[in-house]
């Protein structure tokens, strides 16, 4: 399927679902990623806007045990990551985000874990972003890439072009 199309069906199913239907599929998905978390790792994880699978569970959960958690800022063309120790760290930015307003800048091959958003996504782990491609020169260089979703978001198959970076696993509720 043709990424301008599969990144639309994506975000319709994802728009269609109720606020509770969101949260309770995003806690689920947190509490998967969580589980895969542990002491001296160092975490890449986007702050969720709109209907995105929530991340503030996850985000917490490092605050509140002492895990390294990296944020993104936009760059150009491409994302930087900084260390971030509580919401506090966060300012508001260009398109509803929310970015850091630290200056420790965490190099992404230091990332042991990057959780990244997704429009749409298949079942060989292709994902479709915003259509930016922000993160396609980021998950270049990261190792243990896990996309968060709703189930919904799911397609029969994505064409993937060169650039594009497959996931090492996609997880969803």
């Amino acid at each position: 399927m043709d990424k301008k199309i599969a990144r639309a069906k994506g975000l319709q199913a994802r728009a269609l679902l109720s606020l509770k239907e969101r949260n309770q599929k995003s806690h689920v998905v947190s509490q998967e990623v969580i589980s895969r978390i542990h002491a001296g790792m160092v975490i890449g994880c986007y702050v969720s806007i709109k209907d995105e699978v929530n991340t503030s569970e996850i985000l917490k959960y490092c605050f509140e045990h002492n895990i390294a958690i990296c944020v993104p800022k936009v760059a150009g063309n491409t994302l930087q990551f900084y260390k971030i120790k509580s919401y506090d760290d966060l300012v508001p930015a260009p398109f509803g985000l929310l970015e850091p307003n630290v200056t420790e800048m965490i190099p992404v091959q230091k990332i042991d874990m990057m959780i990244v958003p997704l429009s749409s996504y298949d079942s060989k782990n292709h994902r479709t972003g915003y259509g930016k491609g922000y993160y396609d020169s980021v998950l270049l260089n990261c190792r243990n890439r896990i996309g968060v979703a709703f189930q919904e978001q799911e397609v029969d198959q994505i064409d993937i072009e060169s650039h594009d970076i497959t996931l090492d696993e996609i997880i969803s509720a």
